[in-house]
């Protein structure tokens, strides 16, 4: 269970960021420390021939999406708009690949740091990045790494094949929404890591834990409040926590019955 008895301290996360021929070299030394990494195109277009950051950022994305880490892809992804009011199609092109690629996120710099049209920037951005979720979603593949399966402990083994079943389950089924409890964050990771098409309602008890899972695609962190009368027996708090949930879930209006 995700029990308050599993959390450990929350350490700040370290997102590599990933601008030169170096990092690229180094990449999966990189990724296998990091809890992230930034695509950093723009630097790593000074670094590495043009031509081949493109490939670069598909290899980056790709790699993290197989181990279940965020990637968030930046610089120059609506570098137009810091003079104009409209993206280019070649700029829309650039975001919507970037989100059917797998990215976790889309980031905006100069757009907004410096730019004229800092709020058109970011409902443009957010309108692509919808519609590029709507065809993600149709295509419904659920990621499964066996190589990383293997290299989990017996414990985590059994989380990651419950949440790619729930992931498989929930697609297969037509669900609108997948809704679960994670105080520590390792079953939102969990399940993120299949990259669901269902939205999943994270329902947390932690806000440290609640932020952390912002990054993640499909992840929804929800606070939950947590009584402090609630019985010690974690099975019995845990139960009282699930009832919440969905409690909280009906009357924000995702569960209608």
């Amino acid at each position: 269970p995700d029990t308050p008895e599993d959390k450990k301290p929350l350490r700040p996360l370290v997102i590599s960021k990933i601008e030169n021929k170096e990092g690229m070299d180094h990449f999966d030394e990189i990724l296998q420390e990091s809890d992230g990494i930034m695509v950093a195109r723009g630097d790593l277009g000074v670094e590495i021939p043009y031509s081949k950051v493109f490939a670069a950022q598909k290899m980056m994305v790709q790699k993290c999406n197989a181990v279940g880490k965020p990637v968030i892809v930046a610089t120059q992804m609506l570098d137009s708009m810091m003079r104009n009011p409209r993206p280019t199609r070649a700029e829309v092109t650039d975001v919507g690949t970037a989100v059917l690629d797998g990215a976790d996120a889309v980031m905006l710099s100069g757009e907004t740091a410096a730019g004229k049209y800092p709020i058109e920037s970011l409902r443009s951005m957010a309108s692509v990045v919808w519609e590029a979720d709507q065809i993600h979603d149709e295509k419904a593949l659920v990621v499964w790494n066996q190589q990383l399966h293997d290299q989990l402990s017996p414990e985590e083994q059994e989380l990651n094949a419950t949440a790619s079943s729930a992931v498989r389950s929930a697609t297969r089924m037509g669900a609108k929404k997948i809704i679960l409890v994670s105080e520590t964050g390792r079953v939102a990771r969990a399940v993120a890591r299949h990259k669901p098409s269902v939205p999943v309602l994270a329902f947390c008890t932690d806000p440290q834990v609640a932020r952390r899972l912002q990054l993640h695609r499909a992840i929804t962190p929800i606070m939950l409040q947590d009584s402090n009368n609630a019985p010690n027996k974690s099975t019995t708090r845990m139960g009282m926590l699930r009832a919440e949930a969905l409690r909280t879930a009906k009357e924000l209006g995702f569960v209608t019955t």
